[in-house]
This record gives C-alpha cells, structure tokens and sequence, in this order.
C-alpha cells in the first residue's frame, strides 16, 4: 500500500530525477562508442594510404623515414615480450601471495602484507620507470647481466610485472576465502596436509577466477606506457631478446607525443591506429575477465542455494558455526605431528616461498625510499620546491608542476563527482535488467581497465582538435577533460559499491514509514554510502594526481615558467604536472638532472600519502557520525 501512495504523491517529481540519473548512466556508453568512432575513422583512413597487408607483414617499423615502412609486428614483439616477462615474474609471486595470505598469514602480519601489497598498485608509473632505470638496470648489469643493455625489455618487463602483483594476489586471496570451511574439511578429513588440500582442492576450486585474474593483469602489462618508454629504450627492434632495447605500442604513442603532431597527417592517424590495435587487444582481454568472474558468481550462487535446500530438508540444527572448523581453529590444530617427512617438507616449503612473495611489497617499498632518500633528499629545499624549472640544474625547481597538478585535481574533481555519483545511483538504484543495461555494465568495467594512453588520444581528438574553440587546445580544461573520463569508470564501480553496501534493511525501512525513492535516496542510502563514496572519490583522484601518459598525449609541457591564473585565460592556458616534469626529468642522461626527478618523485610521493590519510580521516570521521 505505501508503494502505491508514494507513486501517486510524487510520481512527476520521480520521473524527472530519473531521467536526470538515466543520463548520467549512460555517459559510459556514450565514451565506449566515441572511443570506438574516433579509432575506427582514423584506422580507416589510415589504410586508405597504406596498404594492410604490409602493416602485418613487413618487418620494419620507420614511418619517421621518407622510405616510411609500417610493419605493426616490430610493435607487437615489443609489447609481448614485456608482457611476457611481467607474467613470470607476477603469475607465480601473486598466486604464492593470496596463498599465504588466505591460508597460512597469522592475522597481525597479514594486514602489513596486504596494505604493502596493495600500495604497489598505487605507485605512479613514472616512479616505476625510474626504479627500472636507475637501480634495477644497473644492479643486473653489474651482478648478473654484464652485456644488459641501459635500455631493455628486462628491467621494463621485471617492474610490471612487480606493478601487476596486487593484482593476481588480491584475487587469488578473495577467492580462497570466499571458499566455504566444507572444502577443507573434507580435506582434513581425509588425512591430507594443508599443501595437499591447496593444491589438490582449493586451488581447481577456484581455477576460473585465478584465470580471470591473469587475464586481467595481462590487460594491464599490455597497456602500461611510462615504464617501457622511459626503461625500454623506445626503440623499435623486431627482437624477443630481453637484453635489448624495444619499442611498444604504448611507448611509440608516447615517442610520438613529445612533439607537435599535424592533425590528419599520416603520423597522426597513424598513431590511432595503434591505439586501436592496443583498445581492441585490452577490450577483448577485459571482456574474457569479466565474463569469467561473472560466470564463477552465478556458479557460486547456485552452489550456495543448492547447499542451503539440502541443509534445510535434512532439518539440520547445527549452525555453521559449530559444524565446521574456523579457520583459527585450524591453525591450533596440529595435523602434521606424525606425516613423514616427504609430506611435511612441502607444506613447508609453500608456507617461505608464500611468505617470501607477501614481502615483495615491503622490500621494494624499502629500496625505493632508501634510494629516493640517498639521491634526492639533498635537493629538497624551499627553492626548489618554489622555483620554475631551469637549464641551471642548482635554480631549477617544481613550482610550476605542483600548481598545475593541483589546477587539474581540483578541475577534474569538480566534474567527476556529480558524474560519477549520479552515474552510480542510476545503475543501482534506477537499472533495469535488460540488454541494454547489461553492455553498460560491461562497458564500465572495460572503460576502468584500458590503458590511460587511449584516453590521451580520445583527448586529442575531442577536447584538443574538435573543441579548440572552447578548450584552447592543448590547455589545462583539455587535461582536466581527460583526467575526468579516466577517472569516471573507478568512481561508478567504488560508488555502486558504497550504495549496495547499504543493504535492503535500510530502503525496507524508509518506504515502511511512507518516504518516496528519492527521500530514501537523500535521507537515508546516500549519507549512510557518504564515508565510502568520498574514500571512492579520493582514491580516482590519487589517480589523476599520478597520471603521466594521458597528459603527454594532450600536449601538457615539459616546462612552463608561469603561473597559470584563476580565470577563463588560465583554464586556456598551456601547463605541466609533477609527473610529467618527473618524465622529462628522466630523459636526460645527465645524473644531476636525474637528481631533480628524485627529489620531485618524494614530493609526488608525499602528496599521495596525504591524500589517502585525508581519505582515511575522512572515512572515520563520518563513520563516526553517521553510525
């Protein structure tokens, strides 16, 4: 009955914000096939002027030369070769992580690793880069590879592959707990050893998700750009030797970005269609992913019903609790006292190479800071921090990297919010399940993982080209534009989040006391989802703060000596950011310029660390208020 009377009261009102939410939910379609349409008119040009069949047969890549020679396959070397040393280094160090994580890491240890873990994932792929160049290069080349090139796929492939660990290992370990107590008991059970349930039961129990795990780590090594273009050498070489110096797709859009790009030239098309090459590749890997989670929830949901209608027609009192053992019960239980050796030593084994892999995030985060400390905290001064850039390497100085950074936070900030919140409230609270609906959803969680260097280019034709009249061009509006878009797909899946975490209980509530959908929605579901909405907020735009490629491809300065002010002309104006002086910073050979990138990478690192505390306090502070 209330159902019927709130529609009757506010049934004019309701359809006018749902249309207004309805609109919002579908800018991520709207950027899928405006993606889609830029690519495909710039590829078809593209081959009006060269030919197809010897873009994938020739087997040289020189389209700088008068003699231009366009054999993508040099490129396609390039990018799986360090995709393929990111995959051994990531597959089995994130598998042996969520391992030890899930089944072996005493609780107190386990939130050290996990929050290290994680962190990796949130380190700029600039900094990467500079950990690739600066000591992972030089330490091979003097322990190990004497004949390692400065340039090489080694290094580039090793630090991706550490980049992408989180990735398989935060998977790897959801999936295990998600596993109910049932499995490993019957394990137990059987007299089996904890290495022998792993391997022989949990982990073909959770085989589809570890695949969609790597499939989606794969997406991401495939599209990393700032570590290859500054570690790999951008050099294109038609070679599968990990010593040499290689170009990428990613690092051949960035080579090409550094300079002025004439608009529908044939280096300018031809730039979009490596990007589509690059687009199509990462979409179908992120689909393949997508399509492999959802099919293991519905699996697990039939499982789980089927599990509860035998547990109630048996009439089974016994709670879940008392039935099967808790996993710290497990642990006090001493199973291995009388196993012979040959059946302990493995478990044993598992339990350090487990632990082993959970401690990468610690060690590289000591090496780093320790390298960081010893190389650039002797620049770090009150004129470098308020100093333009300069020839002079003693004058130089970060100012006009940390105002444009912070002009393109707060821009970018102010857009994303009421589209991406609005965007999030329409999926789940307006969506219907039709099929419409269901490639919206699928194109969310593909926009959230293709490469940040597709946006670059999506920017470039849209805000830098078409919309000069209004952005001027290559401009602040244009990066803050872009940084939007790449922010708005996380923003939409880590608001959904916050809105379902809410429950039923609290919506059943407020329609049981008469309140309409749109007072449920302001009154009770947004400020219980507000701690978390604003944790969303902030960890998408720790992601723009960091951004390098995109900004590169919308044209942001090496160095600018001016100061951007607080008008339509400085929205208009030319920029740089901290990560891209960084970048910069890191291309010149001379090390007391690679001195001035250390000092600018603790800045940047500093500015993020504040920004998750804020995020944090934040959290807690209305957790607080509104529990």
């Amino acid at each position: 009955m209330y159902k019927l009377s709130s529609f009757n009261l506010t049934h004019r009102r309701k359809s006018w914000q749902e249309v207004c939410f309805t609109i919002l939910g579908f800018i991520p379609i709207i950027i899928t096939f405006g993606i889609f349409s830029i690519f495909v008119t710039q590829t078809w040009g593209f081959f009006q002027e060269v030919s197809i069949f010897d873009f994938f047969t020739s087997k040289e890549w020189t389209p700088n030369f008068s003699d231009a020679q366009f054999g993508i396959i040099v490129l396609l070397s390039g990018t799986f070769l360090v995709t393929i040393i990111a995959l051994i280094v990531a597959i089995p160090l994130g598998i042996l992580a969520g391992i030890y994580l899930a089944e072996y890491s005493p609780n107190k240890w386990r939130k050290i690793f996990k929050i290290s873990l994680e962190s990796l994932n949130g380190i700029p792929g600039v900094v990467y880069g500079y950990f690739a160049l600066l000591l992972l290069t030089p330490f091979l080349q003097s322990h190990f590879f004497p004949s390692l090139g400065g340039f090489n796929a080694l290094s580039a492939g090793v630090c991706i592959g550490i980049l992408i660990i989180p990735i398989i290992a935060s998977l790897t370990e959801d999936a295990l707990l998600s596993l109910s107590s049932e499995l490993r008991n019957s394990g137990y059970a059987l007299a089996l050893t904890k290495q022998e349930v792993i391997r022989l039961i949990l982990l073909p129990a959770i085989s589809p998700k570890i695949l969609s795990a790597i499939t989606l780590a794969t997406s991401v090594a495939v599209g990393e750009t700032m570590i290859v273009a500054i570690a790999s050498g951008q050099k294109p070489n038609l070679t599968l030797n990990p010593f040499e110096p290689i170009e990428t797709i990613t690092s051949f859009i960035i080579r090409v970005s550094l300079g002025t790009v004439e608009f529908d030239s044939l280096m300018f098309k031809t730039i979009f269609t490596v990007g589509f090459i690059l687009f199509l590749a990462t979409f179908l890997l992120n689909t393949f992913s997508y399509w492999l989670q959802n099919k293991e929830s519905k699996s697990n949901n039939n499982h789980s019903k089927i599990q509860k209608e035998i547990l109630l027609s048996n009439n089974n009192k016994l709670s879940e609790k008392s039935y099967y053992l808790s996993s710290s019960k497990r642990e006090n239980i001493k199973l291995n006292n009388h196993l012979p050796l040959n059946r302990v030593l493995p478990d044993k084994i598992l339990q350090f190479f487990g632990f082993f892999a959970s401690t990468v995030g610690v060690i590289f985060l000591v090496i780093l800071l320790w390298d960081l400390g010893e190389t650039g905290l002797n620049r770090l001064n009150w004129t470098f921090i308020t100093s333009f850039s300069s020839r002079r390497v003693e004058e130089s100085g970060i100012l006009a990297g940390l105002v444009g950074s912070v002009w393109l936070f707060v821009l970018s900030l102010m857009m994303v919010i009421p589209l991406g919140v609005g965007s999030a409230i329409y999926l789940e609270e307006y969506r219907k399940n039709n099929a419409l609906n269901g490639f919206l959803e699928v194109s969310i969680a593909n926009l959230a993982a293709i490469p940040s260097i597709i946006y670059g280019l999506l920017g470039l034709e849209i805000f830098v080209r078409l919309l000069k009249p209004i952005t001027g061009g290559y401009s602040i509006l244009s990066g803050a534009l872009v940084l939007t878009l790449m922010t708005l797909p996380t923003l939409i899946i880590t608001c959904r989040t916050a809105l379902k975490s809410t429950g039923k209980t609290l919506r059943n509530g407020g329609y049981a006391v008469g309140m309409t959908k749109e007072q449920v929605l302001q009154q009770l579901i947004i400020p219980s989802a507000l701690p978390s909405i604003i944790t969303g907020v902030l960890i998408a735009q720790v992601r723009a703060l960091a951004e390098t490629a995109a900004l590169i491809g919308v044209g942001a300065k090496a160095s600018v000596r001016f100061l951007p002010p607080l008008s339509w002309e400085g929205l208009t104006s030319s920029y740089t950011t901290l990560p891209v002086q960084i970048f910069y910073w890191l291309q010149n050979p001379k090390a007391e310029v690679q001195s001035l990138a250390a000092a600018a990478i603790i800045v940047l690192v500093v500015m993020l660390l504040i920004l998750n505390l804020i995020s944090l306090s934040i959290r807690e502070f209305f957790s607080k208020s509104y529990s």
